[in-house]
C-alpha cells in the first residue's frame, strides 16, 4: 500500500503539487439502539477509501475515492491538481502551509477488549440489561439505549515525507430516559464514550450508569419550576465541559479567528476570563474521546494551553492556520473519514483544577444556585453568545443545597461569564465524550473541568425563588 500511496503523491507533485497530502482509511462498525425492551435496530457498515489534497498555485484541490487502487489514486491525484489549476484564477487568498518535520511512525491505539471478539447476542444483552434497569422506575415511560463500535485502520502521507499508520476502535453507549406522571414529562440522559474496545460497557455499572440517569428524570416529576433572573451560580464538571467546549472552545479554533468569527481575534496576550482560569485542550490524555498521538495532518499531539492564568496565550493549528498567522503548528486538524478534508477541532478541553473545595465553594456563593447536568449548547461563535441546557438546578441557600428546579438554561456572553469566575473546584471530570459537528464532518471530543463558580450568571426559569 505504502508504494502506491506514495506514487499518488509523487504523480500530484509532478504534475504542480506545491503541497500534496493522502489519507486512507478502512473501518467496520455496529450500532445497537434498544428501546423498551426491543433491539430493533441494529446496523452494521464497512468503508474503505482515501482522499487526494493538493495545494497548486495557492489554490486546493481534493479528490476522494471509495475505490483505493493504483489507478483510483493517481485518477485522485490528477484530479484534484485539475480542480486547483481550474480555481486558482479566482483565488484572492492563497492557500498555504507550514512546513513540519515528517514523521515516520504506527500507531496501534490500546483496548482491553476487541468488540470484533464479542458476539453481537453478547453485545445486545449487555445493551438489554442496561435498558433493564432504566425501565425499572416507577414513573418511566420511555427508555432508550444507544451503543455504537468501530475498529479500523488509517494512514497519513504527505509531501513533506510523512507517512503514519494508525489502528484501533472506539465505543460510545448512551442511555435516555423519560419519565412522566400524567401531567408532567422529564427526560435525562447520560453518555460515556473512549478510545477503546468493548470494556467501556463491561466497567459501566448497570445501577450508577443507567439507574441513576432514571432516578433523575423521576425526581425531576415533583420538582420546582426553576427561577429567571441573575444568580449567582456553582456549575458542575459537565456543564463546565459544555460551556468549555461550545461557549469557548469553537472561539479558539484558528479558522475560525482567520475569518472573523472568533471573538479571541486579535486578543492574544490579553485578559480574556479570571485570573484563577486556565483552559486547556489535550489530545494526550490517556484513553479519552478526544485522544490521538497524531493530526490528520501527520502533526504530533500535543497539550494545548490556550488561556493561562487568565489571558488568551494560544490557538488550536492546522497546517494552514499556523501558516497564515505565523504560528507552529500544533497538531489541531482532523477529518471524519477519507471523504473530507482535515480542519482544525478540539480534542479533550477543559478548565484546569483550582484550589476550592465543593463544600468551601458553597459557603462562598452562599445564596445561588447549582447547575447540575446538561446535553446540549448553542453558541454564536462570532458574537460571543452561548446558551447551555441544564438538567437539573438546586437553591443555594446560606451555603446548603436545598430546593430541587427543573427546565433550567443558561445563557450569557462567553468572555463576561469566563470574567465573572470567582472560584474554581479541585474536582476535574471529563463526561461529555462524545462527537462534535462542524462543517458537516463529526469528530471524537470529551471536554470537562472542575465545579466552578461564577457570579452573575442568568438563568432562563419560569418559576421565582
Amino acid at each position: 500500500m505504502r508504494e502506491v500511496i506514495e506514487e499518488a503523491l509523487a504523480a500530484a507533485r509532478r504534475a504542480g503539487a506545491m503541497f500534496a497530502d493522502l489519507r486512507y482509511s478502512e473501518g467496520a462498525g455496529t450500532t445497537v439502539l434498544v428501546q423498551d425492551g426491543r433491539a430493533d435496530k441494529i446496523g452494521a457498515g464497512r468503508a474503505r477509501g482515501a482522499g487526494v489534497r493538493v495545494l497548486v498555485d495557492g489554490a486546493w484541490g481534493f479528490a476522494p475515492t471509495n475505490n483505493p487502487t493504483r489507478d483510483e489514486l493517481q485518477r485522485c491525484a490528477e484530479d484534484a491538481v485539475r480542480m486547483a489549476r481550474a480555481a486558482a484564477p479566482a483565488v484572492t487568498d492563497p492557500g498555504m502551509v507550514a512546513e513540519v518535520e515528517p514523521v515516520q511512525a504506527r500507531v496501534v491505539g490500546e483496548m482491553a477488549t476487541d468488540p470484533r471478539g464479542v458476539p453481537l447476542g453478547e453485545r445486545v444483552k449487555r445493551l438489554h440489561a442496561l435498558e433493564r434497569v432504566a425501565a425499572s422506575r416507577d414513573g418511566i415511560v420511555n427508555s432508550v439505549v444507544q451503543y455504537a463500535d468501530a475498529v479500523g485502520r488509517s494512514i497519513v502521507a504527505n509531501s513533506f515525507g510523512t507517512y503514519l499508520e494508525s489502528e484501533g476502535a472506539r465505543c460510545q453507549v448512551g442511555v435516555r430516559v423519560t419519565a412522566s406522571d400524567g401531567a408532567e414529562r422529564q427526560s435525562t440522559g447520560k453518555g460515556r464514550a473512549s478510545r477503546g474496545g468493548f470494556e467501556l460497557i463491561e466497567r459501566l455499572d448497570p445501577e450508577a450508569f443507567a439507574g441513576a440517569t432514571a432516578d433523575r428524570a423521576v425526581a425531576l416529576l415533583s420538582a420546582q419550576q426553576a427561577p429567571a433572573g441573575k444568580f449567582n451560580v456553582i456549575i458542575d464538571p459537565l456543564i463546565c465541559g459544555l460551556l468549555v467546549h461550545e461557549a469557548f472552545g469553537h472561539n479558539s479554533e484558528a479558522d475560525a479567528v482567520w475569518t472573523g468569527n472568533s471573538i479571541l481575534a486579535g486578543k492574544l496576550g490579553q485578559p480574556v476570563a479570571a485570573d484563577g482560569v486556565t483552559i486547556v485542550d489535550d489530545p494526550t490524555l490517556p484513553g479519552l474521546n478526544g485522544s490521538f498521538e497524531y493530526d490528520h495532518e501527520g502533526v504530533p499531539a500535543r497539550r494545548h494551553v490556550i488561556v493561562d492564568r487568565g489571558v488568551l496565550v494560544g490557538y488550536l493549528h492546522s497546517l494552514e492556520t499556523a501558516a497564515r498567522m505565523g504560528m507552529e503548528p500544533n497538531g489541531a486538524a482532523r477529518a471524519q473519514g477519507h471523504q473530507d478534508v482535515p480542519i482544525v477541532r478540539m480534542s479533550n478541553t477543559a478548565i484546569e483544577p483550582g484550589d476550592c473545595g465543593f463544600d468551601e465553594m458553597l459557603a462562598q456563593v452562599g445564596d445561588g444556585l447549582y447547575l447540575s447536568g446538561g446535553a446540549w449548547g448553542y453558541v454564536y461563535t462570532a458574537a460571543g453568545q452561548f446558551t447551555c441546557n441544564v438538567e437539573q438546578a438546586f437553591r443555594i441557600e446560606r451555603g446548603e443545597l436545598t430546593t430541587r428546579y427543573r427546565n433550567v438554561c443558561i445563557s450569557g456572553m462567553t468572555l463576561e461569564t469566563l470574567g465573572n469566575v470567582i472560584a474554581v473546584g479541585r474536582d476535574v471530570k471529563f463526561e461529555l465524550g462524545g462527537t462534535c459537528g462542524k462543517e458537516g464532518q463529526a469528530a471524537p471530543v470529551d471536554s470537562g473541568g472542575p465545579h466552578v463558580a461564577i457570579a452573575g450568571v442568568v438563568v432562563g426559569g419560569q418559576g421565582e425563588l
